[in-house]
């Protein structure tokens, strides 16, 4: 199964997701995968990933193998490559999802993981990386 983490500007918590389900997959021997994509890639001066997920990976001693990669635009990707496309907010993203008519053909999920600065990333990371360890746990 491949699975597709979708945030505004894929660098934090899309990331975050990402190298998260890959290891834990990894780890686990499944052959699943995650990779990661945004909404709005190029409207943030970062491009890569963000130095909050880069500090929760740490604190999780997960080396992330995309650190140095660019955040990839949701329209660069093919959406049917992924058996699942999840996106971070719902709140946040079905807006964007309904906005590109690119995208009225994919189901999206929606998962409740809220981006700085309304919610802190020692807040938010931890819920994602709970998230992700039950997804993993569900499709296996």
């Amino acid at each position: 199964m491949k699975v597709l983490f979708v945030c505004t500007w894929n660098i934090h918590r899309s990331r975050f997701a990402e190298e998260v389900f890959n290891y834990l997959a990894k780890k686990s021997n499944s052959r699943h995968r995650a990779f990661s994509a945004g909404f709005k890639v190029g409207g943030y001066k970062f491009r890569t990933i963000y130095f909050p997920a880069l500090d929760n990976l740490k604190k999780l001693n997960i080396v992330p193998l995309r650190s140095n990669d660019f955040s990839k635009h949701i329209d660069d990707i093919d959406l049917s490559e992924y058996n699942r496309i999840i996106c971070m907010d719902e709140v946040e993203h079905k807006p964007m999802v309904s906005a590109n008519s690119s995208l009225q053909n994919s189901l999206f999920e929606y998962w409740n993981i809220i981006d700085e600065p309304k919610m802190k990333s020692e807040i938010s990371l931890p819920r994602c990386y709970q998230k992700v360890e039950n997804l993993l746990r569900d499709i296996d």
